[in-house]
């Protein structure tokens, strides 16, 4: 289990701030070896939202259909 109380290395927060908003947090937590709770906080810290973008839909027909999909 991570140490609570390791401080953020500054190429930590480098990571975290390229990963914010394009990776699941469990996916950075895992990646920088902390706790969800740990990019949470620090992300808050830093004005960084840990929220994903949700898919575009331009992969939607016209009709409704998904784009690739057979009738």
């Amino acid at each position: 289990m991570p140490d609570p109380r390791r401080v953020w290395k500054a190429d930590e927060i480098v990571k975290l701030k390229a990963m914010a908003g394009k990776e699941p947090g469990e996916r950075i937590a895992a990646e920088l070896g902390r706790t969800l709770a740990a990019i949470q906080t620090e992300a808050s810290k830093l004005g960084l939202s840990l929220r994903t973008k949700r898919r575009s839909r331009s992969t939607q027909t016209v009709d409704g259909a998904s784009a690739g999909s057979v009738p």
